[in-house]
């Protein structure tokens, strides 16, 4: 298999080599820091090399001719965007793929992306997939807000969608096996995964669930508000919702929110009644403040830290059915969530560096937490599986991974029943199946045949690139 260059051995950079490695991917690590290099000889089963990522000569003895992809992770967006020019002039079959944290850059990229296969534009240095940390945290915050930040959310093909859920202590599902659950009035969904106890595993017929497990669930988008009652959590409507911290990622959510919230010019003619949300950003920055009550005019703003006391008293900010923590300090987000969790907001949503405080969040009662870092990997991932593979999720603390990809002609289970090939238990679970040449996403029973050319969602151990071969095949 070629090799994958890593060019920055930071933290995103060994994570993405780490989860390649175990996936018996061949990883060439490039970083002109020798302590960086030092540490990553030392943990990771790779070569590692101490110099300019741009350098033609380093590149060119490395073998970057005959690699596969290069990823530029440096923490300098124009020595990312340099080593991909670079590149795309030499070796244009390597697939290049750059982190980018300058929103100007990445909107310019995304309009010349628009714009490839014309005459007029071709992607910005040649880069095939640019991925913004912002714009990604950004969208997981948005997706789970749609969904009643329930959990985090992960869209999968047609009408499905994953999310995660705590179960309640009056919950009809407590102490039922999940073979039995059918027999639950409207109950049409999948358990992907449970985690109680501090273990995570994949669920088999005999599973039970306890007050207090968190569970991923597969159903169908317009199922949710049933789904939420069943597992006895609050599903009521959002009708104050709280943002703290103006940075990219929060002007984002307030871009999404406002455009939700703006009336249309009919509306206002005719005295048609305000919107049923109220938003109100919280920042100390007041430039920033100003500037979203320019923009957004719809937006409550109000200049100040959000852990004042007086503050909170004085807004009422403790009377809201969501809290967003969204700030550039991601420590602060999480004390800052779970202190307003404590007074009483009904839900919060916290701004992660990684997922490192997964557990410790979910037990201080945060909801859902969205981590950058974690994100660009897992878009990176997917970039990186291609072939059949279409997108890949981590879940779990990335002990497991959600995969959608394509069955080809070289899969071990094409043409076989879901029964005949043992796709069950501790080693994996198919989600969903689409059939070739439908659009419709089913869930599967054993007697369902993986034909050529379907299109599968499967949850399998983080890593396991023999069993992703086995169903997805070369590619």
């Amino acid at each position: 298999m070629k090799e994958v260059f890593i060019i920055g051995a930071g933290f995103t950079g060994m994570r993405l080599a780490q989860m390649l490695i175990a996936e018996r991917r061949e990883v060439v690590l490039i970083d002109k820091n020798p302590e960086r290099v030092k540490f990553a000889l030392g943990r990771l089963d790779c070569r590692a090399i101490e110099a300019e990522g741009a350098d033609f000569s380093v590149l060119e003895r490395s073998g970057i001719g005959s690699a596969d992809s290069l990823v530029a992770l440096t923490g300098d967006d124009e020595t990312n965007m340099a080593v991909c020019s670079l590149v795309e002039t030499i070796w244009p079959d390597v697939r290049k793929i750059a982190r980018v944290r300058n929103f100007s850059y990445y909107t310019a990229a995304s309009l010349a992306r628009q714009r490839v296969g014309t005459a007029e534009s071709l992607p910005l240095c040649g880069i095939d997939r640019m991925l913004n940390p912002d714009v990604e945290a950004s969208s997981a915050i948005i997706r789970a807000v749609k969904h009643g930040a329930v959990g985090n959310v992960i869209d999968l093909p047609g009408e499905y969608v994953l999310f995660t859920l705590k179960l309640g202590e009056k919950s009809v599902l407590t102490g039922v096996p999940l073979r039995e659950l059918k027999g639950i009035a409207g109950w049409k969904n999948v358990i992907a995964f449970v985690e109680s106890e501090g273990k995570a595993f994949l669920p088999n017929g005999e599973t039970v669930l306890k007050p207090g497990d968190v569970f991923g669930v597969v159903t169908k988008k317009d199922e949710i508000g049933s789904l939420v009652k069943t597992t006895c959590s609050d599903d009521s409507e959002f009708k104050k919702i709280v943002i703290f911290g103006a940075d990219r990622v929060g002007m984002l959510l307030v871009s999404h929110l406002a455009s939700q919230l703006e009336r249309p010019v009919w509306a206002k003619l005719f005295g048609s009644s305000s919107p049923k949300s109220e938003v109100i950003v919280v920042d100390r920055d007041i430039d920033r403040c100003n500037d979203i009550a320019q923009r957004f005019p719809c937006v409550r703003t109000v200049c100040g830290d959000v852990t004042d006391s007086a503050l909170i008293a004085d807004e009422d900010l403790c009377n809201c059915d969501l809290l967003v923590a969204a700030s550039g300090d991601r420590e602060k987000n999480l004390l800052t969530a779970a202190y307003m969790k404590s007074r009483g907001v009904g839900r919060c949503i916290a701004l992660t560096e990684n997922s490192a405080y997964d557990e410790i969040s979910s037990k201080l009662g945060i909801d859902v937490t969205v981590s950058l870092r974690e994100s660009v990997v897992d878009g990176i991932l997917s970039c990186l599986r291609g072939g059949n593979v279409s997108s890949v999720h981590s879940v779990c603390n990335r002990r497991y991974e959600i995969v959608e990809g394509d069955i080809s002609a070289s899969s071990d289970v094409a043409g076989k029943k879901l029964s005949e090939i043992g796709a069950s238990g501790a080693e994996c679970l198919v989600l969903l199946v689409t059939e070739p040449g439908s659009e419709v996403a089913l869930v599967p029973d054993g007697n369902t045949v993986l034909e050529e050319g379907a299109r599968i969602v499967i949850i399998a151990p983080a890593g396991n690139s023999q069993l992703l071969q086995r169903f997805f095949g070369e590619g």
